[in-house]
């Protein structure tokens, strides 16, 4: 046998930590087609309405974003917020149509009935190393003109 296979490496330890991550659902439908329903329910239709409509769902699409809390959380402000009643208004649009779109097709999720608590394998600390030194540690008092100074 080669000296290679006699020598092991020590395994590396890991101990279990339970983390909280968010785990949604799978949305119903994808992004083009809330583009196209709420497309269809604008009573302008020129480029820009196209655009605000673009806008819209974008962040109907963010609410499930699942990279970036702080993305998600914006998303949601602005789906379910007083935001969106003035990008709705550009093209003539109820926000509460969109927000039912993006409940129907699984976009607004609550945060909280998602939870899900996880483990995860993370490495193990190593023990400290304690010497068998019982000497005391004292400390240097050096004396100058304005009192005691501890080194």
């Amino acid at each position: 046998m080669s000296t290679a296979s006699q020598q092991r490496k020590p395994s590396k330890t890991t101990r279990t930590e339970w983390v909280e991550r968010w785990c949604p659902p799978k949305p119903l439908v994808g992004l083009q087609p809330i583009e196209k329903v709420l497309n269809r329910h604008t009573e302008v239709s020129c480029p820009e309405s196209r655009l605000v409509v673009a806008v819209i769902a974008r962040a109907i699409h963010d609410c499930l974003c699942l990279t970036n809390r702080r993305q998600r959380r914006e998303a949601r402000r602005f789906i379910l917020g007083p935001n969106l009643e003035g990008w709705c208004d550009l093209i003539g649009m109820q926000p509460h149509f969109v927000r039912l779109v993006a409940q129907k097709a699984g976009y607004l999720a609550p945060e909280d009935h998602y939870l899900q608590r996880l483990p995860i394998k993370v490495p193990a600390l190593p023990d400290p190393v304690v010497t068998g030194s019982s000497t005391p540690i004292h400390t240097i008092t050096a004396h100058r003109t304005g009192g005691p100074v501890h080194a």
